[in-house]
């Protein structure tokens, strides 16, 4: 007997939201992660209104710290970095950069997020970290990028300074690069903000 043609139709599962990628990375969380990742964006908050420059383009960078928490702690879970999240992160970059209207500026975003982005992608086309890591990176850069042009690349080699001595202390080989991407930012504004690379 002949089978129908809805017979053999397969479906592929429903790529679970964002929303519920979240849930389930801080469900199985540790206590000691969640608190890490409520610090974290804590901390984010704090650098982010810390930042010397207009409100819109500090609460960007608050906004932007929190979605970056977020997309490390999933990526922690998951070892993949939400599309979504980071696609949220860089509209609210370049929402917060636009009203300030200084052109300087935003040059100084769209570099980082080509240092930032650039330094990963060359990393990328070796096999050694993903495309999720590349995009979180470009973020990390724009962000970055309005304090100064060399916040960028402070903030990526803070990351990989930070992933390296934490693979070499746990003996992993391989990990979640999102985490250290967000400790690369959050050094590289708290440093910036106070001058140091200016």
């Amino acid at each position: 007997m002949a089978m129908s043609a809805v017979s053999v139709v397969r479906f592929a599962p429903a790529t679970p939201t964002t929303t519920i990628r979240m849930r389930d990375a801080w469900n199985f969380a540790t206590k000691t992660t969640r608190r890490a990742a409520l610090a974290a964006a804590t901390t984010s908050v704090a650098v982010g209104t810390a930042v010397p420059a207009p409100w819109s383009v500090r609460f960007a960078v608050s906004v932007v710290g929190v979605l970056l928490v977020a997309a490390a702690l999933v990526d922690h879970h998951e070892r993949r970095i939400p599309n979504r999240l980071l696609t949220l992160a860089a509209m609210v970059t370049v929402a917060g950069a636009v009203p300030a209207l200084n052109a300087h500026h935003l040059l100084l975003v769209g570099l980082g997020a080509l240092t930032g982005g650039g330094a990963l992608m060359a990393v990328h086309l070796r096999r050694g970290v993903g495309m999720g890591d590349v995009k979180m990176a470009a973020i990390v850069g724009a962000s970055c990028g309005w304090l100064s042009f060399a916040a960028a690349p402070i903030a990526v080699a803070v990351a990989a300074l930070a992933a390296s001595t934490y693979g070499a202390w746990s003996c992993r080989s391989s990990l979640a690069l999102g985490p250290s991407l967000w400790f690369g930012w959050s050094i590289s504004i708290a440093t910036s903000s106070a001058g140091w690379w200016t």
